[in-house]
């Protein structure tokens, strides 16, 4: 990430979260594509909008303060699996 190198040493952190299959109010409709779109998954389920959160959270603390110019992929492992 060109943001985490150019003002990294100003003390910003740039980072991101890379959701996967998530089960939301505007998608519940669609529960049944996104169970079969991840049942081959690690995780073998769609994601929740607190398991996206949760990752935020994780980057927007001090407990990352050493991560600068990640991308967290929060799909429940489904990248992983198709690599």
């Amino acid at each position: 990430m060109a943001w985490a190198a150019e003002y990294g040493r100003h003390g910003v952190r740039a980072n991101a979260v890379g959701p996967g299959a998530t089960v939301t109010p505007g998608n519940a409709d669609a529960v049944a594509i996104l169970e079969a779109m991840t049942s081959g998954s690690p995780a073998g389920a769609p994601g929740r909008p607190v398991d996206i959160a949760f990752a935020v959270r994780f980057l927007a603390s001090d407990e990352s303060a050493y991560i600068h110019g990640a991308t967290i992929d929060v799909d429940g492992g489904i990248v992983a699996a198709r690599v």
